[in-house]
């Protein structure tokens, strides 16, 4: 996809090709490493009444597995150290979301947000805090819809209504930073992973600040998490997996650095 721009593509390579074969088996209850250099948190959200549909709890896609493969391919290409268990469960209106500059959410078409979570999710962001939304899609047909049609940006623009009255969301391109701070992303052409009847196509949306600083990337009709799995699992190509894996990179370097 992109060729890094710090370290020789081969260490990538390498990296994506030894998360195939270390162990990530770990307790999802083991505690991250104290001397880890990293670690994110997933985000435990209210939901909407309606999430009872889904088979599994909209917040837990793609745990641990995701997770795990995660860090552990962060660890072998950029040497930040961490482990397959360098992230934490966190609940959105919880002040433990503050120990964690980079956080993960998924599934947002079945966020509800509340007073509590409001305050606590805007202040985490004005603090600098970054959120990576992974998980959700536009379709005309979805089986998480019970058949009908699902439209999870529309509920996840009406929930951050609540944090940013005055903002929403805003089409990302190859001339922002976020896709030239590890690797230089040379397309944003991206498959998913899987397509429901009459999905949208990919794209990279952001919630900016008031200096124009991304505070949020979404990866609309998209499931980057889903890729990071599956690698782990051998059920994705390495192409792919390693795309994934270079957004997701990509994502960490900007948020720690910016």
């Amino acid at each position: 996809m992109g060729q890094p721009m710090k370290r020789p593509l081969l260490l990538a390579l390498v990296g994506l090709f030894l998360s195939l074969f270390v162990s990530l088996r770990k307790s999802s209850s083991d505690a991250p490493p104290q001397d880890s250099e990293f670690v994110y948190a997933r985000i435990r959200y209210h939901m909407t009444p309606n999430a009872f549909m889904m088979n599994e709890l909209p917040w837990h896609h793609d745990y641990p597995y995701g997770d795990e493969a995660f860090p552990t391919v962060l660890a072998e290409v950029t040497k930040i150290k961490t482990s397959p268990t360098s992230y934490q469960i966190v609940d959105i209106d919880s002040p433990e979301l503050f120990k964690y500059p980079f956080a993960y959410l998924c599934e947002p078409g079945y966020l509800e947000l509340n007073a509590k979570d409001v305050v606590n999710l805007r202040e985490y962001l004005d603090r600098g805090g970054f959120l990576l939304v992974d998980d959700f899609r536009t379709a005309d047909f979805s089986r998480q819809a019970g058949g009908g049609p699902e439209d999870d940006i529309a509920n996840f623009r009406k929930q951050m209504k609540k944090v940013y009255p005055d903002r929403d969301f805003v089409h990302l391109d190859l001339s922002d930073p976020i896709f030239n701070t590890f690797y230089k992303i040379d397309s944003l052409d991206m498959k998913a992973p899987y397509v429901f009847p009459g999905q949208h196509p990919v794209e990279f949306l952001g919630l900016r600040d008031s200096h124009g600083h991304l505070q949020m990337v979404l990866n609309d009709n998209n499931d980057i998490s889903e890729f990071w799995e599956w690698l782990d699992r051998g059920e994705m190509s390495m192409h792919d997996a390693a795309t994934a894996f270079h957004f997701g990179i990509n994502y960490v370097m900007y948020a720690m650095t910016h």
